[in-house]
């Protein structure tokens, strides 16, 4: 199967690695792997990060990263040293090396965030509108189609908001008109 519906409403909220916040995985890859001791471990990951305040994200050296903000009042950041401010929407691309921290929050707010280890893969996150009978291709790698607002269909199953699907080297028709993020992840090393 080429592609696999993600229910926002089976995913459970993990803490951060800093402990500052929590996250809901929307996907990760490899699923079910131990890491290595002292390594990234994931290939890439794509989850929903809740902002209640001020403070650092968690450092993931090797790791490249692209945040989305989805709540109305955007998403103020600071790295290294220089201030970001995001609108709703907005991506902030940025090294998991770097000294990233939230400022200016004054309410819970919601990012989308891609990460994608460079060792591995490379990734791009978007914004997008779908219009009805759209289809969506995974040519060299995988993408995941995260419903944001309006009406989206997939399979016959009408998604709601931020439900996601995984399309993997594969191709996925949706009808519907809506606001979605797509992050796309490019994979080209072979694993032998």
């Amino acid at each position: 199967m080429s592609a696999l519906l993600l229910p926002a409403s089976a995913r459970q909220r993990v803490p951060w690695k800093n402990g500052g916040g929590y996250t809901t995985e929307l996907v990760i890859r490899p699923d079910g792997d131990a890491p290595t001791p002292g390594t990234c471990p994931f290939d890439w990951r794509l989850s929903i990060a809740t902002v209640d305040s001020d403070g650092g994200f968690s450092a993931f050296p090797g790791v490249d990263r692209s945040l989305m903000a989805l709540s109305p009042q955007g998403l103020g950041l600071v790295d290294n040293g220089t201030p970001v401010e995001l609108r709703q929407h907005e991506v902030h691309r940025f090294a998991g090396e770097n000294e990233v921290a939230a400022v200016g929050v004054t309410a819970p707010t919601l990012d989308l965030n891609l990460m994608t280890r460079r060792a591995a893969c490379s990734g791009d996150l978007q914004y997008r509108e779908l219009t009805s009978g759209q289809v969506i291709e995974a040519e060299s790698g995988a993408v995941v189609v995260v419903l944001l607002s309006g009406e989206l269909s997939y399979g016959g199953t009408r998604l709601a908001p931020h439900d996601a699907v995984l399309i993997d080297n594969g191709s996925a028709a949706f009808r519907g008109h809506a606001a979605v993020a797509i992050a796309s992840i490019v994979t080209p090393f072979t694993r032998g």
